[in-house]
């Protein structure tokens, strides 16, 4: 079996009625590029992600699909060439990753900084679609209590709140500060609250509080950051979301008995791999982000989410 050709097909799926407006005008994820790759035996594959030029393209034309298993390729070329070996071999992706060990693979929403209000309303309707946790970027020009109040007013407490700072709460002693205005509500963690390279500093946020706090994998060195207890818990495959570092960053986590969650940014083709991916990882156990749900519709049909308080089931 040969890839014949691969077609690049260029979309711009449009983000849902509330935050059409803002995320257009901001310019975040408008362009994606969903891929076909064809096979001399009339096999098929679809991936989705980021544009590949077509240098790219052509090192995998007159190549077979399963010199890539677990292999390097760009990432929605990847997914692809899983889908044709799963075709090929009548399985599901997820048994050329690995051992299946979960059945379920638990989602996060996603929101861009905005005002108390815009978050409340991103709350209610990613609740109504079944999300039970939500990921938000935390930024010093909104004020993150009131922001965390308006969710909390207008959703169940089951929901649960993923604290994005980018690193932009600076010092320990503002994180801290920021902890213990939020510690009555339901936060499952900090997401790089300052410089993931000042290792000392998140050892004294540690010190001081109970917050869980997550990093993004590979900055410092992920013995570095075990060794020094800073971090309970990991990032993983952003921004490389390549199969075999994914799983390579998951077992070096899993080694050091920390959870670890899957962040790659993509449409329904991504979500349904990221669900296949988590499916073989005995630690991902934290919720997955693709923000293929800001979208007005799917590209997946049936979507690849239905969820379930939070979580979907392995297709």
């Amino acid at each position: 079996m040969k890839i014949t050709h691969i077609d690049v097909i260029k979309v711009r799926v449009p983000y849902h009625e509330g935050i059409y407006e803002l995320m257009t005008r901001r310019n975040l994820y408008q362009i994606d590029y969903v891929y076909k790759v064809h096979t001399d035996v009339g096999l098929v594959g679809i991936g989705d992600g980021s544009h590949q030029s077509d240098e790219v393209i052509q090192r995998y034309i007159g190549r077979n699909p399963f010199e890539f298993m677990n292999g390097w390729a760009p990432t929605p070329l990847q997914q692809a060439f899983y889908d044709i070996m799963g075709k090929a071999l009548s399985v599901p992706v997820h048994q050329l990753l690995g051992e299946k060990v979960h059945d379920k693979t638990s989602f996060a929403y996603w929101s861009i900084d905005m005002t108390p209000e815009e978050w409340a309303a991103e709350a209610k309707h990613a609740y109504a679609l079944g999300y039970r946790l939500h990921k938000i970027k935390a930024r010093p020009w909104f004020e993150v209590l009131e922001q965390v109040e308006a969710i909390a007013s207008v959703v169940p407490d089951d929901y649960q709140l993923r604290v994005d700072a980018n690193d932009s709460f600076e010092t320990p002693e503002r994180t801290l500060e920021v902890a213990r205005h939020l510690q009555d509500y339901n936060i499952e963690s900090f997401e790089t609250p300052i410089p993931q390279a000042d290792i000392e500093g998140y050892q004294e946020i540690k010190r001081h509080t109970d917050m869980p706090i997550t990093i993004h994998f590979g900055n410092p060195d992920p013995i570095e950051a075990v060794r020094a207890k800073m971090n309970d818990s990991f990032i993983i495959a952003y921004p490389d979301s390549r199969a075999a570092n994914a799983i390579r960053e998951a077992t070096i986590s899993n080694a050091a008995h920390l959870p670890v969650w899957i962040q790659i940014v993509g449409l329904g083709i991504t979500t349904s791999y990221v669900m296949h991916l988590a499916a073989v990882m005995p630690n991902a156990t934290m919720p997955a982000i693709t923000l293929n749900a800001l979208r007005a519709f799917d590209l997946v049909t049936p979507s690849t989410i239905p969820l379930v308080d939070g979580y979907a089931t392995v297709s």
